[in-house]
């Protein structure tokens, strides 16, 4: 059982705009007298595609309720402590990786059967090769090449 594909993509956004926002904070810390506008763009250029990358592959992973209830607990905890705590953006940033690891696992290829798996017999090992002819360009009968 996965859930719906709204709820994933809530989730990725969610996860990712978690970690733009613990990424301006953090940014935004370094300056006393304000973020340079440098800075913020500097920032917005790093953290958009990071959230757009998350919200892609939530939509594609296959995560159950339970981990998307995990997911939403991680990202509930990391959006109250980044703007709680004077270290909350560090720890809301892992709090936001911890959910997209979540997401990345729900997202792994699925395993094949092992009865999928083709072996080779022994019979097929023991077949020789056809043979070529060592000279491909020997003359027949008439003078031309065989090939």
């Amino acid at each position: 059982m996965t859930t719906t594909l709204g709820v994933r993509t809530a989730l990725g956004v969610l996860t990712g705009a978690i970690g733009l926002v613990a990424m301006l904070r953090l940014v935004a810390g370094a300056f006393s007298a304000g973020m340079s506008g440098f800075a913020l763009v500097v920032t917005l250029v790093a953290m958009v595609p990071w959230v757009a990358y998350v919200t892609w592959r939530a939509r594609r992973s296959r995560i159950t309720p339970r981990g998307a209830l995990v997911v939403l607990g991680l990202d509930v905890l990391a959006l109250a402590l980044v703007f709680v705590l004077v270290f909350g953006p560090v720890l809301a940033l892992g709090l936001s990786f911890a959910a997209f690891v979540l997401i990345w696992v729900g997202d792994r290829p699925l395993r094949r059967d092992a009865s999928a798996e083709r072996f080779v017999r022994i019979e097929e090992l023991r077949e020789p090769e056809p043979e070529e002819p060592d000279e491909p360009d020997e003359p027949g009968e008439d003078g031309r090449p065989l090939r």
